[in-house]
């Protein structure tokens, strides 16, 4: 269990390990940022060469310090670090930042050196940051204990960063337009200190006092949000991290770039729930019932950053555009829409005052174009109007530089009204040299700007869709509120299975019948060793029947022509059976020992659909649904939730798919049986904790007809 980070991230003394006169070397940097900072507690620099680094006593080793500092920042290269930890810890110092590269990032002897500072950490109970980190700001101390060029710029945004170079592009940015924050925290490698523990710290260490007063921002152009940004290359106990940052976001925006979309995992995968459900996928689905925002890219990152800390989110989605120009107003006007946001539509009442202020020619409906001799009191008049009117929930402002336009002045004009508001203002001041002094000024009074429309209405969509989740339902329930386990037959069927020879995955015959004796509604199915056997259960089924080939070596059936649907007499069943004969022999099938034929009672009519889970590594068992058949990767329409769920979530769940609207009733038609989709999805998620040997399991196509719903197949991969 890790100590409290208090003393870490709130230090009364500090140790620079590796303090250098050499202004070109880290320990000289941050010896240097510290001081600068204005940090009031202790500081020694040890350094067993020089007396003194920037006119502060130094120390030849760290048994000599009159006092254990709370913090140690280690600035010398890895090999040394390992030598050097036992005597930071029994000097009685338990928190480090360690800027050394060269651990588990540089592979071969690194990834050594990384586990005996684990083994290091755990013997002295070390909270250690890093290595190969940027180290940490805290504003509110304050304390810049980086390497980095830090400007002291107070804020409301906290981040917490993977990479140091981000980072300090984010020092960059902020000191370019006055953006403030009051904690930077970079995580480098990770080895100790995680995500979760900083967030944990921030929820239950930093007290609400410690922190800008809300009421104190309240008024234009300051947010009263206390915004959350995360760059993290991987997401480690994501169930843990998901709860967190629940806790976060029902009161304050979090928002997190995670890179690295890619289709390895996919084709890792082994049924179509698993290639579905690609991990990018998983953690789409994970930040949203989280209630975060994922941000695409370093640009949305820092505009997301910039409009949450400076502007409140909306309280809905629709939009007011005021433009000095028609063309720009109209591709704001597509952008908006293309985003999720809506066109405000503005009352009587407002378009009077509108047309009452502006000239005849211009265009008093949503988007407002105020022309482009526009000076700045007109854009004042547009700005008052809209901003008064009940059906607006944001605005967006366009400006592009015309001989006339009042650039400063219209930009001063924007600022004194977001002074009156709470309504979120965002404007796009269009061109180059021309603009930049009305952007100056735009960052003074705290609007966010962007040389595009369409970046700053996808930036507002981000705050809606925050502000949507904050509000919203949230999907997930507590394992304990979970139905009793499934019948101890398919646990003894399961197990009686393990005991055989090892193998991946069930065939299509021991995943049916597994299916059937743990309660799924399962049409009649037999294995069929002979023509004559395969007549007589037909005749028994009834006709149409459905013959496939079954064995754990078969991914996909359908792949290898193992499946013929629509058998409606003998001759079509020998017919069937002849051409499967074929196909087992041309595919090497016949050399599986489990390989075998079934035959099974098909199901006339219904929808197709597909429901299933897999095991995500960062965030556990992911459940996913929508339309099934060959064609459920081909079309994509499917829904994702993190497990458990029950029966009310399992409805958000299947709502969000368009298939849906076939199994309500499409147009006339008479609803399906989707009470029993409900029940059959809660079902699976009950499977995915009652049995943890499997890995991945679906049930595709699983037939919904007016009053049934029918497994009738599945695929279930081991462990």
């Amino acid at each position: 269990m890790k100590q409290s980070l208090n003393k870490l991230f709130n230090p009364k003394s500090i140790a620079v390990v590796g303090a250098s006169h050499d202004e070109k070397k880290l320990g000289n940097i941050v010896l240097k940022n510290i001081v600068e900072s204005g940090f009031k507690g202790k500081i020694y620099p040890l350094n067993p060469e020089v007396k003194e680094v920037r006119g502060l006593k130094t120390y030849s080793a760290y048994a000599e310090l009159p006092a254990p500092p709370d913090v140690a920042v280690v600035a010398v290269p890895a090999a040394l670090v390992l030598r050097l930890l036992p005597a930071i810890a029994e000097r009685g110092t338990r928190n480090l930042v360690i800027f050394s590269a060269g651990f588990k990032e540089a592979g071969g002897d690194g990834v050594s050196l990384d586990k005996e500072l684990v083994e290091l950490a755990q013997k002295y109970q070390l909270n250690i940051l890093g290595p190969n980190c940027l180290g940490f700001v805290n504003n509110r101390l304050p304390i810049n204990a980086t390497f980095g060029n830090v400007v002291k710029n107070s804020g409301n945004l906290r981040f917490i960063s993977q990479s140091g170079a981000i980072a300090t592009s984010a020092f960059d940015w902020s000191a370019y337009t006055g953006l403030g924050f009051s904690d930077f925290i970079t995580l480098g490698n990770k080895t100790i200190i995680k995500e979760n523990d900083v967030l944990r710290y921030w929820l239950e260490e930093v007290p609400e006092s410690s922190w800008v007063n809300r009421s104190k921002l309240a008024g234009g152009g300051s947010s009263r949000h206390r915004p959350i940004g995360m760059y993290l290359e991987s997401i480690e106990k994501g169930t843990e991290f998901l709860e967190l940052v629940k806790k976060f976001s029902l009161v304050d925006p979090v928002f997190i770039l995670r890179p690295g979309k890619s289709s390895a995992a996919q084709a890792a995968t082994q049924s179509h729930t698993g290639a579905i459900a690609n991990d990018d996928a998983v953690l789409n689905e994970a930040l949203k019932q989280a209630g975060a925002i994922r941000v695409d890219g370093l640009e949305d990152f820092f505009n997301v950053a910039r409009a949450f800390a400076w502007e409140d989110a909306p309280e809905g989605p629709r939009v007011a555009i005021v433009s000095n120009a028609g063309g720009p107003a109209v591709v704001a006007t597509d952008a908006a829409i293309t985003v999720g946001l809506e066109l405000a539509e503005l009352s009587p009442k407002t378009e009077k005052i509108l047309a009452e202020h502006l000239p005849k020619a211009a265009n008093i409906h949503n988007p407002i174009d105020v022309l482009g001799d526009a000076l700045a009191d007109r854009y004042a008049n547009a700005l008052q109007a809209v901003l008064a009117e009940n059906s607006v929930d944001a605005v967006v402002v366009i400006l592009t530089p015309q001989v006339m336009t009042q650039i400063e002045a219209t930009a001063k004009v924007i600022g004194e009204l977001s002074h009156q508001t709470r309504k979120p203002i965002l404007c796009s001041f269009m061109g180059g040299s021309a603009i930049e002094r009305g952007e100056r000024i735009l960052n003074q009074y705290r609007i966010p700007s962007f040389r595009y429309p369409e970046n700053a209405l996808q930036t507002l969509s981000k705050m809606w869709q925050w502000r949507e989740r904050q509000k919203g339902p949230r999907v997930a329930v507590k394992v304990a509120k979970l139905p009793a386990k499934p019948a101890k037959s398919g646990e003894s069927y399961l197990k009686s299975i393990k005991r055989g020879a090892p193998r991946q995955a069930l065939s299509s015959l021991e995943a049916q019948e597994f299916l059937r004796k743990i309660g799924f509604l399962v049409p009649d199915f037999i294995e069929i060793m002979s023509h004559d056997e395969a007549g007589a259960a037909a005749k028994k089924f009834g006709y149409p029947v459905v013959i496939k080939l079954s064995s754990a070596a078969i991914l996909h059936k359908s792949d290898v022509g193992g499946v013929i649907v629509n058998i409606y007499n003998e001759d079509q069943l020998n017919k069937a059976l002849r051409i499967f004969g074929k196909t087992i022999t041309q595919t090497n099938l016949a050399k599986n020992a489990d390989v075998s034929v079934l035959l099974q009672k098909q199901i006339v009519g219904g929808v197709d659909l597909i429901v299933g889970f897999k095991r995500d590594p960062s965030f556990g068992p992911v459940l996913l649904c929508g339309a099934g058949g060959v064609t459920a990767e081909l079309w994509g329409d499917t829904a994702l939730a993190i497990l458990p769920i029950d029966k009310a979530g399992a409805e958000q769940v299947l709502k969000k798919n368009k298939i849906y609207k076939l199994l309500a009733g499409w147009r006339g038609s008479l609803p399906l049986a989707t009470t029993m989709v409900y029940q059959t999805m809660e079902a699976i998620s009950r499977l995915a904790f009652t049995y943890p040997e499997i890995k991945e399991m679906e049930i595709n196509p699983l037939i919904v007809t007016e009053s049934k719903c029918w497994a009738v197949d599945g695929r279930i991969i081991l462990e």
